[in-house]
């Protein structure tokens, strides 16, 4: 008896642990103008910029850049430009964060791969806290992506810096409290912060 009891208590743990799914850093790759970025033989990227470098143009493609679909646009940098593919560990569905580095700050894009099609998730608004960094440090290798359900979950297990809605200032955040959330169905974006 005591043995059915104790597989009753531990059915909710295993049953919740069946639900979530973890997006594991597959790969990292610079951008470069003229070599695509593929993820997977038919999810590639391809970038080209103006003629005044002003732009960084994003397109979704096969491998050879045919039939390209325009997907998003930064301001050039200077510095780098990188994409960071994160593989779903329970299927075959993956986040992508778009990493281009300006001087004090990054910009991330994160977007979501399942099934051949591409959606934009949003912007990752964060930095790393550090009033005096030379070097160009952000928290793509702090950042955890988890999936319950028809929601992705992005958190950080490091402090970071981030701004709120319609300001210009950043604030601290400590490990783990703040979050993004994005839902595969309804395409929703949204921030929050855990107090």
């Amino acid at each position: 008896m005591l043995r059915l009891y104790f597989i009753f208590f531990l059915l909710p743990f295993a049953s919740c642990g069946q639900t979530n799914s973890a997006f594991k850093l597959q790969n990292s790759s610079s951008v470069d103008l003229k070599v695509p970025i593929c993820i997977t033989k038919n999810d590639c990227f391809c970038f080209s910029s103006d003629s005044n470098l002003y732009y960084l143009m994003m397109y979704y493609s096969d491998a050879k850049c045919e039939n390209k679909k325009l997907i998003d646009s930064v301001e050039f940098s200077p510095y780098n430009s990188t994409i960071h593919s994160l593989k779903s560990q329970k299927n075959n569905s993956y986040v992508v964060l778009w990493e281009t580095k300006y001087e004090y700050i990054p910009v991330i894009q994160a977007y979501y791969i399942a099934e051949g099609k591409l959606v934009r998730m949003g912007e990752l608004e964060v930095s790393l806290p550090c009033q005096s960094c030379e070097s160009f440090e952000y928290p793509i290798k702090d950042i955890q992506i988890l999936q319950k359900k028809q929601e992705i979950e992005i958190s950080f297990l490091k402090d970071v810096n981030y701004k709120e809605k319609d300001s210009s200032e950043w604030k601290l955040s400590k490990a783990g409290v703040l979050k993004y959330y994005f839902n595969t169905v309804s395409g929703r974006f949204r921030k929050k912060i855990d107090k």
